[in-house]
């Protein structure tokens, strides 16, 4: 009995047959021109692809010029006549740095020319020196909106200073001459998320202490917000460095040759090295806005809301002085007191040898 032959095997030996007479012709003798001679030979050449070959076996490939560049022929004149010479590729013009340079100053401001602002544009892109840095012109004018917003509330309050001053004759009062003479710091942190009750035995801890010592007791603090505690110190310290000029003892030479003993309020005992050292000298905690609310669902029905607080805190800074001038005070209005006396001495009126009552 004769062997059946599938269609498959008979579309491979018939495309076997077709590469070995030649009648597929390879890669390179593809002719690029344009001459009737070229494109009859290439009509004779090419043969309709098999059936099967997209499917099934290997395939020849036909690469063709217009593949390497997609853009060639883009605005050439459909009119052979016209094309006698040759048009230059569009994208041949972006192989140069300069030209990319600037085909992409022209696509990034382009229609400025339009612009009714035009010669404010160019004067400036000609004033300027290349590499000379930007001087901001701060006037009087321009500085008032910030350091001078409300200049009537400014002149009200100069006018009830001088009339106070006149008064007075010139004098000035105990705060004012503290104030001259003496530094202080006011710094309040954010609101954190804790409750007051947490906060204040924090607070607490650190009143009193010199900044050193707080930062300190906070960095060694198991509790959650000793951390945030001890940023706002770090951060208050710098400010009052950085703005008042506090702490800088050893910097303006103004430690003191031998130590100082005072005694605090709280009756501890203490040497004064550097009297421009930094303590807090208050603390205190405020309630800030409810961070937000949940239910709290009890048995029987019931049900209530809890709150999550935000807390905040403010501390006082003071130098060393401070301390050193309460102390002093403190010991001047004891010794101007007398002795204490039992009976007030007084005479007497009204004896009688019996009892007034």
């Amino acid at each position: 009995m004769p062997k059946r032959i599938s269609p498959i095997e008979t579309t491979f030996s018939w495309k076997i047959q077709q590469v070995d007479s030649g009648r597929f012709a390879e890669p390179d003798n593809i002719c690029y021109h344009e001459s009737p001679i070229c494109r009859a030979a290439a009509g004779s050449i090419s043969t309709p692809a098999p059936v099967f070959s997209t499917a099934f076996g290997p395939s020849v490939q036909r690469r063709h010029k217009w593949a390497s560049n997609l853009f060639k022929g883009w605005g050439k004149p459909r009119n052979k006549d016209a094309g006698a010479s040759p048009a230059q590729d569009p994208t041949s013009l972006l192989d140069d740095p300069k030209s990319r340079e600037e085909y992409l100053q022209k696509s990034m401001y382009s229609g400025v020319e339009d612009n009714i602002f035009q010669d404010e544009i160019e004067k400036v892109s000609t004033d300027t020196t290349p590499g000379a840095p930007e001087v901001e012109q701060k006037t009087k004018e321009n500085m008032a909106m910030v350091v001078d917003p409300d200049p009537r509330s400014r002149v009200r309050w100069q006018r009830k200073k001088v009339i106070q001053m006149v008064r007075r004759n010139g004098r000035l009062t105990r705060d004012e001459r503290i104030q001259m003479s003496e530094r202080e710091l006011l710094h309040k942190s954010e609101f954190m998320p804790t409750s007051v009750k947490k906060l204040v035995m924090l607070a607490r801890q650190i009143a009193g202490k010199s900044v050193d010592d707080a930062i300190v007791q906070m960095k060694w603090s198991k509790k959650k917000m000793a951390a945030e505690i001890g940023y706002y110190l770090e951060e208050a310290r710098d400010l009052a460095i950085a703005q008042r000029g506090m702490g800088l003892g050893k910097v303006n030479n103004e430690i003191l040759e031998t130590p100082k003993k005072i005694q605090t309020v709280d009756g501890k005992w203490m040497e004064i090295e550097d009297p421009t050292r930094m303590y807090i000298a208050q603390s205190w905690v405020g309630r800030g806005p409810w961070r937000g609310k949940r239910i709290d669902y009890k048995g029987r029905g019931r049900m209530g809301i809890i709150r999550h607080p935000s807390t905040s805190l403010t501390v006082l800074l003071k130098e060393e002085k401070t301390r050193i001038r309460e102390y002093e005070e403190r010991v001047e209005k004891k010794n101007k007191k007398g002795p204490w006396v039992h009976l007030p001495n007084r005479p007497v009126y009204g004896q009688r040898p019996y009892y007034s009552w």
